[in-house]
């Protein structure tokens, strides 16, 4: 059997199935049986192929293999947006935990459909999720095809999303959302604690009348996780939460400089105490707070979430409610191979918690005077 002519790289021709078959003395069926299925093959054999694959340098076509094992050995994971330090560690985590299990991930993100049908975002029941509700829009693009498991973030109630991921027939693994369906996995970050001992911080400082949380989208789930928590911490120590203590608006710099701004305008930014939804937002209050000549500790006290580089490079450096964000993408890939090793397995809910890391933004020891 001739050896096939594939296009040369770099100058060089690589090296084919056929090449390793004529060099092991076998039929190329052997091979792919070698490479596929080695259980089929005498070890003898087996070891002839795999001598005369180290020795050509072959590299096996991942595609090929798939339609024949119909295993990819490649994991989907579809995120809100890539965008940002919090999703890159995110999939920092994933791509490591999936080499090291031997596989490769695949990324798309998923627009948010303002058509698409709510659902709600704890415990929900059985079959409250179910495919085929005719009153659903048409399909978006969620385009996984080619993979063993899906990994889905679901950071806002989005029905079709969760459709178009249970109609691939694939095992599937959840982020941010605690599904009860049989066979879904939940990778959920822990808000409480660290939302919890963030405020409790600041109440160490401050009265708690003159506490705010400033958050995300309010339809988000860790927005709204976050602020039941600072409400009843502040319940907890005796005080009822005014309407006017949380905010919702978006992820981002601009946001916590506007309601900053508003403050200001009332004269009612000095001696208080932020919660931020994210590290962008208290970046935001804080440069609205320097523009203002606010000292920050001093006259203004600032807490971020997610802990991410930015916390430790603006000055003051910002104190910050970690989340283990590495984690959770580790989590979701080695849940979701575990998953599809055991299709059968019941669901599990992976819990990682968040923790306060206290730095200028909030420190009284960093404050020269004080309240």
């Amino acid at each position: 059997m001739p050896p096939r002519k594939d296009k040369p790289v770099n100058g060089k021709r690589l090296p084919s199935i056929q090449d390793v078959a004529i060099a092991a003395d076998v039929s190329t069926a052997t091979v792919s049986r070698v490479l596929n299925n080695p259980n089929l093959v005498s070890p003898e054999t087996a070891e002839k192929v795999r001598k005369a694959v180290v020795q050509l340098g072959y590299k096996p076509n991942l595609f090929a293999q798939g339609l024949m094992t119909r295993k990819s050995r490649v994991l989907g994971i579809a995120l809100p947006d890539i965008h940002g330090e919090f999703y890159s560690e995110l999939l920092r985590g994933a791509d490591a935990e999936a080499r090291r299990r031997g596989y490769h991930i695949l990324v798309g993100t998923e627009a948010r459909k303002a058509e698409a049908q709510p659902l709600t975002p704890h415990n929900l029941p059985p079959g409250a999720l179910a495919p085929g509700s005719p009153e659903l829009p048409e399909r978006s693009n969620l385009a996984f095809g080619l993979v063993d498991g899906l990994a889905i973030m679901i950071t806002e109630p989005n029905e079709l999303l969760w459709r178009e991921a249970r109609e691939l027939a694939l095992p599937v693994v959840v982020l941010d959302v605690e599904i009860a369906e049989p066979g879904v996995d939940c990778i959920m970050v822990d808000n409480g604690p660290g939302t919890k001992e963030a405020t409790e911080h600041l109440l160490a400082a401050l009265p708690g009348d003159k506490l705010y949380f400033v958050g995300g989208p309010r339809e988000n789930f860790d927005t709204q996780r976050r602020g039941e928590t600072f409400v009843e911490t502040l319940r907890d120590a005796g005080i009822r939460a005014r309407k006017d203590q949380l905010a919702f608006g978006r992820y981002s710099v601009e946001w916590g400089y506007l309601w900053a701004g508003t403050l200001l305008k009332a004269n009612a930014l000095r001696g208080i105490g932020v919660l931020a939804g994210n590290d962008e937002i208290a970046l935001g209050v804080l440069q609205a707070a320097q523009d203002a000549r606010i000292k920050v500790p001093e006259e203004l006290r600032i807490v971020g979430y997610d802990d991410t580089r930015l916390a430790s490079l603006v000055r003051p450096s910002l104190s910050s409610v970690r989340v283990p964000m590495a984690e959770v993408g580790a989590a979701a890939i080695s849940t979701l191979i575990d998953r599809i090793a055991e299709p059968e397995r019941p669901a599990t809910i992976v819990r990682l918690p968040t923790k306060l890391v206290v730095r200028e933004s909030s420190d009284k020891n960093a404050a020269s005077g004080g309240f």
